[in-house]
C-alpha cells in the first residue's frame, strides 16, 4: 500500500465516522484498495424490506 492509498482510507475511516454512507467511500476497507479497482468483487447488498 503506498501513502497516498493509506491516507486516503484514513480520511474515508475519519469521514464515515462523522456520518457519510460507506457506500461514498473512495477506497475499500476490506480489501484496502482503492473502491474502483475492486468494485467487482462486491456482492450488492438486496434493499430490506
Amino acid at each position: 500500500m503506498n501513502k497516498k492509498l493509506a491516507a486516503a482510507i484514513d480520511r474515508d475511516n475519519q469521514r464515515e465516522e462523522a456520518g457519510m454512507h460507506a457506500d461514498d467511500r473512495e477506497t475499500c476497507w476490506t480489501h484496502q484498495s482503492w473502491a474502483a479497482d475492486c468494485e467487482d468483487d462486491h456482492t450488492p447488498r438486496p434493499t430490506g424490506k
